[in-house]
C-alpha cells in the first residue's frame, strides 16, 4: 500500500515548480497516466514524480487509488486533492473520532469537496479507538459505494457500532477483530443490514454466541469466508454453520467447545470447503478427523497444533 508523507504532499502554491512547456506538449495527459501507472510500486519513485512540478503532482492525484494517511491533522487537505481514491487507511491515525469524521464532511459539504466518499470501496478504521457510534454512521452513510470496512482492534466497539457499520447495505468484507464489546445483538444488526457479506471476521468477538451464528448464516447466505475463532460457539453452532453451503474459508481457531460431533453436523453438509483452520480445538476427536477426510473432498489445506 501506497503511503503519503504528509510533509511532501501539502497543497502546492502557485509559486511552487513549473515544467518546461516544451516537454509538456509533448507528453499528453494520456501518456502521462501512463507512466504515473508505471511507477505504482516504487514509493519512491512516486514521491519524486510529484515533486516535478505542479502537471505530474495533478496526474498523480487523478491516478491515485490508496491513500494511507499518517497524520490526522493533514486529513482534510489530502482528500481534497485525491478525490478518485477507492482504499483508504486510516489505520494509522487512532487520534481519528467523531469530531473528525464530523467536521470532515460538514467542511466538504460548505464549499469544499466530498467528491472521494463517492468512490470509496474500503475503508480502514481499524484501531480508530477513538471513534464511536455516531462518527462511524456518518462515514458509512456518506460513502454510498462502499464494500469493505476493517474496524479490527477497536476494544471499545460494541453492538451500537455495530448498528452503525450495518447502515452500509452494499458492504461484501466487514473485519471487526477482537471488538471485545460486540455481542450477539450487534452481530444480527450487520447480519440483517449487510446481507451481501462474502467476507466476515469476527476472531476475538468473544461476547458472540450459537444465537448470533444462527441468524448470520441464515440473512448471510453469500458468505465465503468466515472467522469466528476465539467465539463461544459449540456443536449448535456448528450445525448452524453447515447451511452456508458456498463457505469456502472458515477459521475455527481456539473453540474448545466444538466436538467432533459438532465438526461432522458441519461437514456433512458442506462441500465447498477448500481451507479449515482447527487450530487449539482441544475437543475434537477422532470422529471429527474421520469425517474431515470423507467429506472434505475439496480441501486444500487445514491448520492443525495445540
Amino acid at each position: 500500500m501506497v503511503g503519503i508523507e504528509t510533509d511532501q504532499v501539502n497543497v502546492i502554491t502557485n509559486q511552487s515548480m513549473s515544467c518546461d512547456p516544451s516537454i509538456l506538449a509533448v507528453l499528453t495527459e494520456d501518456l502521462l497516466i501512463r507512466v504515473n501507472e508505471r511507477l505504482a510500486d516504487d514509493d519512491s519513485a512516486l514521491k519524486a514524480w510529484r515533486l516535478v512540478c505542479k502537471d505530474f503532482h495533478r496526474v498523480d492525484s487523478l491516478t491515485r487509488r490508496t491513500l494511507r494517511v499518517l497524520h490526522v491533522e493533514f486529513l482534510f487537505s489530502l482528500l481534497q486533492n485525491y478525490t478518485n481514491i477507492h482504499t483508504l487507511d486510516l489505520s494509522v491515525c487512532p487520534r481519528v473520532d467523531d469530531g473528525t469524521v464530523s467536521m470532515l464532511l460538514v467542511r466538504g459539504g460548505d464549499g469544499g469537496s466530498l467528491g472521494w466518499t463517492r468512490k470509496l470501496k474500503s475503508l480502514n478504521l481499524s484501531r480508530a479507538t477513538g471513534l464511536r457510534f455516531s462518527g462511524l454512521e456518518m462515514m458509512v452513510r456518506a460513502c454510498g459505494e462502499l464494500e469493505a470496512i476493517d474496524v479490527s482492534y477497536c476494544c471499545g466497539f460494541g453492538d451500537r457500532e455495530a448498528a452503525a457499520v450495518s447502515v452500509g447495505g452494499g458492504l461484501r468484507e466487514v473485519r471487526m477483530d477482537k471488538c471485545l464489546e460486540v455481542s450477539d445483538v450487534g452481530l444480527a444488526n450487520v447480519a440483517v443490514g449487510c446481507g451481501r457479506l462474502e467476507k466476515l471476521s469476527l476472531k476475538w468477538c468473544m461476547e458472540i454466541s450459537d444465537l448470533g451464528i444462527d441468524l448470520l448464516c441464515k440473512k448471510c447466505k453469500e458468505l465465503r469466508f468466515l472467522d469466528v475463532s476465539y467465539l463461544k460457539v459449540t456443536d449448535k453452532g456448528m450445525e448452524f454453520l453447515g447451511h452456508l453451503e458456498g463457505l469456502s474459508d472458515l477459521e475455527l481457531r481456539g473453540l474448545e467447545r466444538i466436538t467432533g460431533a459438532g465438526l461432522t453436523a458441519f461437514l456433512a453438509r458442506n462441500k465447498n470447503l477448500t481451507y479449515l483452520d482447527l487450530k487449539h480445538c482441544r475437543s475434537i476427536d477422532d470422529s471429527g478427523f474421520l469425517a474431515l477426510a470423507y467429506y472434505s473432498r475439496n480441501l486444500r489445506q487445514i491448520g492443525i497444533e495445540g
